[in-house]
């Protein structure tokens, strides 16, 4: 049981000294993630079909839905059509 709390003691550390804008980088790509799925989820679509539409490979899609990627504003607007769904929101 030690261990455990003294893996979330560091872990917690290693949170605390990561930079507020990497941070935010990852919570931006998970949250990313997440619209990717959802939105395949929703039309029936698999990551090999995303992936072929987008022209790139079955593996980088699953990579990209497993969060911290650092995707392009290239990358999301091709998903974003295909998908027909936003992803990313710009304030004007």
């Amino acid at each position: 049981m030690k261990q455990d709390v003294t893996g979330a003691k560091l872990f917690r550390e290693a949170v605390a000294a990561t930079p507020q804008d990497i941070r935010q980088q990852m919570e931006w790509s998970f949250h990313i993630a997440d619209e990717i799925e959802d939105a395949l989820k929703a039309k029936g679509m698999t990551q090999k079909e995303l992936a072929e539409r987008i022209g790139t490979s079955a593996a980088a899609v699953s990579r990209w839905l497993g969060g911290g990627h650092n995707f392009t504003l290239s990358t999301l607007a091709k998903i974003s059509v295909v998908l027909d769904t936003p992803l990313i929101y710009v304030a004007k």
